[in-house]
Formats: structure tokens, sequence, C-alpha cells
């Protein structure tokens, strides 16, 4: 993101936005509620042109260009009249491909072996979320973005898709940008975490998050971690 301004009837949710993130990485995005993280995701995802500044993927320019990214939202957004496994291949499908095989692995990694042909009402919601992030993971683009994706979860269900999430990040290492509202899952999950300001958005700070991997639970309890807590938080009250 290059120097990137968006405006909604005159009224600046963006200004002069620019980050990275660099192939393989994990960058989350925080920020006050309003703050314009989600219209990030529509320019990124070309649903929206910016004002100006330029959207580059690998050197292109990639400003209202849609299809580039993968995206998987805070609802599972799963189609109800597919199985698992169809939902899974949709993806492979709209591109011309369908990788069955490696679907079924991704399944069966998933802990989702032996409901290949059920239905999304026939799952819980971590269990929806994870086809969802399958889904994302199966499809040819190299950026994956998540939008809160385990925002409806419970604290339970949340620490266990986190763990998943890494363990198949971990296989796959693609690029992912995430906004979430929670900051402990920021720092367990991240390499860097962007700060953002409230309206119109700015990058007010960006920290390298030292844990190595792969991340242990234990260190969420660790001063460490909670020091690294509470200078986010911090940052993001403005203190």
């Amino acid at each position: 993101m290059e120097n990137i301004t968006k405006s909604f009837e005159g009224n600046k949710v963006l200004e002069e936005l620019s980050f990275h993130v660099n192939e393989g990485e994990f960058v989350t995005i925080v920020g006050p509620s309003g703050s314009g993280k989600s219209t990030l995701f529509h320019l990124i995802g070309g649903l929206y042109t910016p004002d100006s500044g330029d959207i580059r993927m690998d050197g292109e320019r990639m400003n209202g260009q849609r299809g580039a990214i993968s995206y998987t939202p805070q609802s599972p957004s799963l189609l109800p009249w597919r199985t698992v496994l169809d939902n899974i291949l949709l993806s492979g499908e709209i591109n011309g491909e369908k990788y069955e095989l490696e679907a079924l692995r991704m399944i069966e990694r998933a802990g989702l072996k032996g409901y290949e042909q059920a239905y999304p009402s026939e799952l819980s919601g971590g269990m929806q979320q994870r086809v969802s992030f399958i889904r994302s993971l199966m499809s040819p683009q190299s950026l994956i973005c998540l939008d809160e994706p385990f925002s409806s979860l419970d604290e339970f269900t949340r620490m266990e898709m986190q763990n998943w999430l890494l363990s198949i990040w971990e296989e796959n290492k693609r690029s992912i940008l995430m906004v979430t509202h929670h900051i402990e899952e920021a720092l367990y999950l991240s390499d860097r975490i962007i700060v953002l300001s409230g309206k119109p958005a700015k990058i007010k700070k960006e920290f390298s998050i030292p844990f190595p991997r792969p991340r242990q639970e234990s260190i969420i309890l660790s001063d460490e971690f909670l020091q690294w807590k509470r200078n986010i938080y911090n940052e993001l009250r403005g203190t």
C-alpha cells in the first residue's frame, strides 16, 4: 500500500497510508472501531479504488483489480447448499481447477475427517471457520486477508482456532494480512503488528514481534507477552 487515501462523501477514511507485507509474513492491523480497517480490505480486494496512491502486488499495480487476494470474512460465508468438500473446492472451480485429493488432506488435517459430505448447518461455528480458512488456502492467490476471523467464537474455541491456524500456516507459509480488535490474538499470531489511528486512519506505529516460531501457548502468560500487550494497548489509547 503506497500513500493510500480514501474518502466517502467528503469524509476522509484513510490518509497517506503506506505499509507492506512480505512473502510468507503474518501481519496484523489493529485500530479503534471505525478506523477504516474494513475499507482497507475492500481496497486491496478491488471492490473500491483509492482516491490517490497505489496498491501493488509483486510490483504490479492492482488498483481496482479483483481476484488478486483470498479473503476470509468474520462469518464463514459458506454456501449452505454445498457440502464441506464442495465449499472448499469452490475457489478452485472458479479458476478452472479442482484439487480434490489436496482438499481431502486439508480436511483431515483440520480434524474434520468424516464431515466431507456434511452441510454447514451441521457444523459448529469453529468447524465452519476451519472450512472457510481451508477454502482460502486452496485458492491460488498468494495473499490471504483475514477479517476478524475468530470474533464470533468463545475464548476457548478462539485459542484452539488460533493454534490450528498457526499449525496450518506453518506448513503453507502463505502471506497473511489480518484485522482484529484483539491485542492478544495479534501478538500470538503475528510477525508484525500495525497500529492505526482514528479517522482519517494513519499508521501510528509498527511493532516487530520477537517471539520465536512455532509459537507456544504458554507465552501468553509470560511477563514479556504482557509487557508487549501493554505497549500496544497504550499506543492504541494514545498514551
